[in-house]
């Protein structure tokens, strides 16, 4: 069995990914620090990474070694999920302020949001006049706000790109849910 300790902070050269290992792994099993899994060719493969931060997730594409130098590249699994759309921007607004309330991880995009499979909080969200459709996909949610410390998700954080247009969408979130609780109270 091969036993993958260690986190790698960089990309391999072509090369080395050519002979790397792969591990397809669901969300539930990239946050995971301890983690038996069987290689996409089908070696057995304990993950046991040190000083691994609780809750943070492997990314797709990261890189993960052994202590004698075997390297392991992880892929996001496709899972099955629910994709919740809405006729407007205020509607899905709602509809993630629902999920939010009840702490649900989610995966956002500018016109849809990702949650895993659940029957009740499908049903909620249609309720909410929001469209859940049933597909299969990687799911790569947001770590949340008190997450702390940099996770090992590439493309989240510290100027690596799509994070300034997901603080748009937050502040035009926060801003419209303060619109609509002012008006409200007022009216």
């Amino acid at each position: 069995m091969i036993t993958l300790t260690h986190v790698l902070d960089r990309r391999l050269s072509d090369a080395e990914a050519a002979g790397a290992l792969r591990l397809r792994l669901r969300h539930d099993e990239r946050v995971r620090s301890r983690l038996a899994a069987m290689s996409v060719d089908g070696r057995a493969v304990a993950i046991l990474l040190r000083d691994a931060k609780r809750g943070v997730a492997l990314a797709d594409g990261c890189v993960l070694c052994s202590d004698d130098g075997v390297v392991a590249i992880v892929e996001a699994a496709p899972q099955p999920l629910a994709r919740v759309t809405a006729d407007s921007p205020l509607a899905l607004m709602r509809a993630v302020y629902h999920l939010a309330n009840r702490h649900v991880a989610a995966q956002l995009a500018a016109d849809h949001v990702l949650i895993e499979r659940d029957p009740v909080l499908e049903s909620m969200l249609r309720g909410l006049g929001a469209q859940v459709d049933a597909v299969e996909a990687p799911f790569a949610p947001e770590s949340g706000a008190y997450a702390g410390g940099h996770s090992h998700a590439q493309g989240h954080g510290h100027g690596h790109g799509h994070c300034d247009e997901i603080d748009e969408i937050s502040a035009a979130v926060g801003e419209q849910l303060s619109i609509a609780a002012h008006a409200r109270r007022v009216g």
